[in-house]
């Protein structure tokens, strides 16, 4: 039993233990961590300098990451090979935690990367012609035609992407355009909305299809998706001055979009067109 000399104060046990006296308080309310003795008249806490490693304990416990319900059980029938067990389990979860913030990492990094570069090459509305490898889509033959449109279809989208924030500050949305629409300078006719596959969508493979790899004339374009026709008049003029083909679909890919601004100036979107 507690003596006088062996009696410390809340305040003082809270002042050794580096911790508030609240959560002395608080441990002593659900039961974890309770004085030795309460002054039946003041309802002062007052403690034993025997129970410093329980407390001491308890702290180490928090600093790894297990709550106070976790903390409660542990010290119920407390042995060693019970304490390597919890260290063991504790271990696992830290480093599946570790493997988790180390994907986010690299997905932020990839986001800033992304977002840095299109800033400035969205800027610059020169032609450029790119060689572009073979893509992999997932459609569903969604034709947008008002924004009501394009919000079902990009949240039909993004809710079969089982992935890490797959779809802010990213360049995964787009539309097809079809060289017959532009053929017939329906400009601004609806189009199917799609959005780039990655290997974890392999659940959606009836739904995918490919754009074929090869050379392209591609342009940068402010606005709203729609707002393509002055692009994609330049690009034409260009396919003609330079003597190349309409090789198939138009691709039009969100660069700066929604996810990043709401000033519609700087939306931006890259439109691609296959030539030989």
């Amino acid at each position: 039993m507690i003596t006088i000399k062996d009696r410390i104060s809340i305040t003082d046990l809270a002042k050794l233990r580096n911790v508030t006296t609240e959560t002395l308080r608080h441990y002593d309310r659900i039961g974890l961590f309770k004085p030795t003795y309460v002054d039946p008249r003041t309802g002062y806490r007052y403690y034993s300098i025997l129970q410093y490693e329980k407390l001491g304990t308890i702290k180490e416990l928090r600093q790894l990451g297990m709550s106070l319900k976790e903390i409660k059980k542990y010290f119920d029938n407390r042995h060693v090979t019970k304490s390597l067990s919890m260290l063991v389990n504790n271990h696992k979860e830290l480093k599946e935690k570790i493997k988790e913030l180390q994907l986010l990492e690299k997905t932020l990094s990839k986001k800033i990367k992304f977002l840095s570069n299109v800033i400035t090459e969205s800027k610059m509305k020169e032609i450029i012609i790119k060689q572009l490898p073979q893509r992999e889509i997932i459609t569903f033959g969604k034709s947008i035609n008002n924004e009501v449109d394009l919000s079902y279809g990009f949240l039909h989208l993004e809710n079969i992407l089982e992935e890490i924030s797959p779809i802010l500050a990213s360049n995964r949305l787009g539309f097809i355009i079809s060289k017959e629409d532009i053929e017939n300078l329906k400009f601004n006719n609806s189009s199917d909305i799609f959005v780039f596959a990655s290997g974890n969508n392999t659940n959606n493979a009836k739904n995918t299809k490919k754009i074929k790899g090869g050379k392209y004339v591609c342009i940068y374009n402010s606005g709203k998706p729609w707002d393509r026709e002055k692009s994609i008049k330049k690009l034409i003029q260009f396919i003609h001055d330079n003597h190349y083909a309409i090789d198939g679909d138009f691709i039009e890919i969100a660069q700066v979009d929604i996810t990043v601004t709401d000033v519609v100036e700087e939306e931006c979107f890259e439109i691609q067109v296959p030539i030989k």
